[in-house]
């Protein structure tokens, strides 16, 4: 029976109903049994491996339903995500205003694949995109304001009868709510998955230009609240469903963030999905899964993160959408995610198209996922072994008045390539969480330009210092309030012993630099902190420079560029000078660092490595022999580790590879022997040690808490399970 309007409005007026009870699922093969607090916790704190095969129009006819879910079942995946709606419904809805599958024909394919997945123990959630709409002329006349408008009026459309639609609207108010309460009353669904927003959106419909300018702070600050709005209200009518089941909205993922407040909108979240698929281009990290995990768990702690990686072919704005990426990347996005501590989403387009025409996807995602679901025990983690924390900070990133043109996440960027390269395993910290108990368990906090700090943060960091804390910081940390407003003085230069003397400058901007010069650093003081550089006097030094006043001799100071053609001309023009390039101190048991350069970024832009070895060597000298995992052996490689449900786990990233640092981990070289030195937070008995992807035991020694041992071999990635 279809519904009529008046009756549709209402269905988003409903309070949110008593918890319901749901028949509990079977749990896939390989779910993890050893979990204690399994049977406390929702099915979305316990699961790791997630499936997704998103629907097209065109499989509306699909007879592969049943290939579909044996597909899954045989990955060892614990859930799927089944397509709800975009423009699109792929069940019979009688929602005014849903365009069903032209190919459906009465058909209910959401249906029929909840029913195969869930026989066969599968947790089901719907994926819904309430970002775009299809154009249907009734629609149009009759809902007008749902659409994005350019400034000529005209709708703005990303594919050929679909255009975006505005989160000003009923399409979000009432229809959306509607689609939701529609699933609860006719599935036996899990949870709800919402693609495509919020996101900062440029609409002049008539809604908006009764907001004002698309581009201005008023707006930004409506399309927030509006966003956050939502976001409960959609989560109250999930949980109407059951209070087991998980309400997320698509936040993307990574350090660049998607200009809205991350922070404001995950203090409720049960789950955040980090859908940045794939590398966004060539100059991507290789670890960008890894990284977009860790900045999503500094937002969400020990709540649900999982990050979605590709089994198509993608490279920046060019996507194969339906054909397989043959190199190891997706696999290699799926061992990172596991490794930061993430769940894993694999991600196909097109029921069709993935078991007939290119089949190529199905064999890596299915090994990786079932050796995961072999090991499964090992992926339920306690608590990060890292001693480093580096702080994210979306002011310093989103509001930072630069002295430069560059992206401002590349000191995050620099920071992270230096730790790994010296293989220091590090967490990230949000700025909004910097509290005394958050950092407790850190030894060493990195600062890396944090330009925008509070009074309170700077407070914090204070105390922090004075229970013990190392710190490091760059460039222009602390030169700035919250709200951007330039600060006379460091908010911390009372700490590191620091005043400003003057603005930033860049080496190019001096008397006798041309475009393409550079500073270099003279070592005025030798010690662990120029370890490696014993054979020369100068380093390579960074591209901008904080004039600062110490208050005792500094460590490095910078020479003044000079010319770097023609080569006779090539030679310092006077005695390196006395401006500061990097001051350290004691205070009790606390060392704190300052680098007056943007040393970090200049690093990721330029990658010199006595840029590199400058900031690790700063790293260790504050650790004082506190890092709880040393790996030793060639290559490039990132180490995590984690205290687990069954003892520990050190996990091994290879970033060797060809094309690496080009958007695709093509097949990783294989790397020789490495030793590992693990010591434990407490003295237990380990009574086994395993190599989780080799699938073999190795032998150890254990001398109180320290743990010694050699893996002889590892090629795309390894875990080190330390059994107790």
């Amino acid at each position: 029976m279809k519904i009529t309007r008046r009756e549709f409005n209402a269905l988003s007026a409903g309070t949110l109903l008593s918890s319901l009870s749901s028949s509990k699922n079977l749990l896939a093969e390989g779910m993890n049994s050893s979990v204690s607090s399994s049977e406390t916790l929702p099915w979305y704190r316990t699961i790791k491996r997630i499936g997704q095969t998103n629907f097209n129009e065109h499989d509306g006819d699909s007879k592969n339903v049943e290939q579909w879910a044996d597909f899954w079942a045989s990955a060892k995946v614990q859930a799927v995500a089944l397509s709800v709606s975009g423009p699109v419904a792929f069940y019979p809805s009688k929602i005014p205003y849903f365009h069903h599958s032209i190919y459906l024909n009465g058909r209910d394919l959401f249906g029929e694949c909840l029913r195969a997945a869930k026989k066969r123990g599968l947790y089901v959630y719907g994926r819904m995109s309430p970002d775009i709409q299809w154009t249907d002329p009734k629609l149009l006349e009759a809902n007008p304001l749902w659409f994005r408008r350019n400034q000529d009026g005209s709708l703005q459309q990303p594919a050929p009868d679909i255009a975006n639609t505005c989160i000003f609207s009923d399409h979000y108010a009432k229809q959306q709510p509607a689609i939701i309460r529609e699933l609860n009353a006719n599935y036996d669904i899990d949870g709800v998955y919402m693609n495509g927003w919020p996101t900062v959106q440029v609409c002049y419909c008539d809604n908006c230009r009764r907001i004002g300018d698309p581009h201005s702070e008023q707006y930004r600050k409506a399309v927030m609240d509006k966003a956050f709005e939502l976001i409960q209200l959609y989560k109250a009518a999930v949980l109407e469903k059951s209070p087991n089941n998980f309400y997320s909205c698509n936040l993307g993922g990574g350090l660049k963030e998607s200009g809205l407040d991350q922070w404001r909108l995950t203090r409720e979240a049960s789950w955040y999905t980090a859908d940045n698929q794939a590398r966004s281009g060539v100059v991507a990290p290789v670890w960008q899964a890894a990284q977009q995990v860790k900045f999503a768990r500094a937002l969400m702690g020990d709540r649900s993160v999982a990050a979605v990686s590709a089994s198509y072919g993608r490279a920046g704005r060019i996507s194969w959408r339906q054909a397989t990426d043959p190199s190891m990347e997706p696999s290699f996005r799926m061992a990172q995610t596991t490794a930061a501590g993430g769940i894993i989403w694999y991600h196909w387009l097109g029921l069709e198209q993935g078991f007939k025409e290119d089949r190529r996807w199905q064999a890596p995602g299915r090994d990786f996922l079932a050796w995961h679901a072999k090991n499964d025990a090992h992926f339920h983690n306690k608590r990060s072994l890292a001693s480093v924390a580096v702080v994210v900070s979306p002011l310093s990133v989103n509001q930072y008045k630069a002295p430069y043109t560059e992206d401002r996440t590349d000191h995050l960027e620099g920071t992270y390539a230096a730790l790994v390269e010296a293989r220091i395993p590090f967490d990230f910290v949000h700025e909004q969480d910097l509290t005394l108990e958050r950092l407790a368990q850190y030894p060493v906090l990195i600062l890396s330009n944090m330009a925008l700090m509070s009074d309170a943060q700077a407070a914090t960091i204070r105390q922090y210092v004075e229970r013990g804390g190392s710190v490091l910081a760059t460039f222009q940390t602390g030169l700035f309030d919250e709200a951007g407003n330039a600060r006379k003085n460091f908010a911390l230069g009372e700490l590191f012993g620091i005043d400003k003397a003057g603005e930033a400058s860049r080496a190019d901007e001096t008397d006798h630099a041309p475009i393409g010069g550079i500073h270099l650093q003279s070592i005025r003081r030798r010690g662990p902190l120029t370890e490696g550089f014993e054979e020369t006097t100068w380093i390579a030094g960074p591209e901008w420079r904080q004039p600062i006043t110490p208050l005792r001799e500094a460590d490095l100071t910078f020479i003044k560029p000079y010319p770097v053609y023609p080569p006779e001309a090539v030679y310092q023009r006077e005695p390196p000078s006395d401006l500061p390039a990097m001051v350290s101190r004691k205070i009790g048991s606390s060392r704190l660092v300052y680098l007056a350069g943007d040393v970090d970024s200049s690093f990721w832009r330029f990658d010199h490595m006595d840029l590199g070895r400058q900031m690790s060597n700063a790293v260790r000298w504050l650790l004082k022999g506190n890092n709880a995992v040393h790996v030793q052996g060639d290559g490039l490689m990132e180490v995590i580790p984690w205290e687990t449900q069954q003892g520990y786990a050190v996990h091994l990233l290879n970033y060797n590879g060809a094309n690496a640092f080009r958007g695709h981990m093509r097949k990783p070289v294989a790397l020789a022997a490495q030793t590992v030195q693990v010591t434990l937070p407490t003295e237990k008995k380990i009574r086994r040690v395993s190599l989780l992807h080799a699938a073999t035991t190795v032998e150890f020694q254990q001398n109180g808490n320290r743990v010694s041992l050699t893996v002889p071999k590892v090629e795309m990635y390894e875990v080190v399970a330390l059994e107790i």
